[in-house]
């Protein structure tokens, strides 16, 4: 499985989506990394999914918006400014890629979907002029 990227920046994606994790995950939880292709639809498919408290309900659909937080309360206690999805979401699409999120309480999934490369594809043949 190959997919053309900017390896640099498909680094921050996974380190956000894992730091994340890492953060909104209490001990005891787990969190698992899959990644897999997609044949049907010429996909990689890369999960982080947990096993902790769940996103609120009414902050899921607003996860990937600038400068927003889960808990307002906490609001630079952690050091983080709320822009860690929206980068990642911004640099996925600008990977022709989605990332989306379903979450209940034990249940998180973040997933990240690239396209293939055409790996299938030979050169185009060299021809020699007559």
């Amino acid at each position: 499985m190959a997919i053309n990227c900017d390896s640099s920046a498909l680094r921050r994606v996974i380190t956000n989506l894992l730091g994340n994790a890492r953060k909104h995950t209490s001990v005891g939880n787990s969190v698992t990394v899959s990644v897999l292709a997609d044949a049907d639809v010429g996909q990689a498919v890369l999960r982080v999914q947990d096993t902790g408290e769940g996103i609120d309900p009414e902050f899921l659909p607003h996860v990937f918006e600038r400068f927003t937080r889960a808990n307002a309360a906490r609001a630079g206690s952690d050091g983080t400014t709320g822009l860690g999805l929206p980068i990642a979401k911004s640099i996925v699409q600008a990977h022709r890629g989605t990332i989306t999120v379903t979450s209940q309480p034990g249940d998180t999934v973040f997933e990240v979907r690239l396209p293939l490369a055409d790996t299938q594809t030979p050169p185009a043949a060299k021809t020699e002029a007559a």
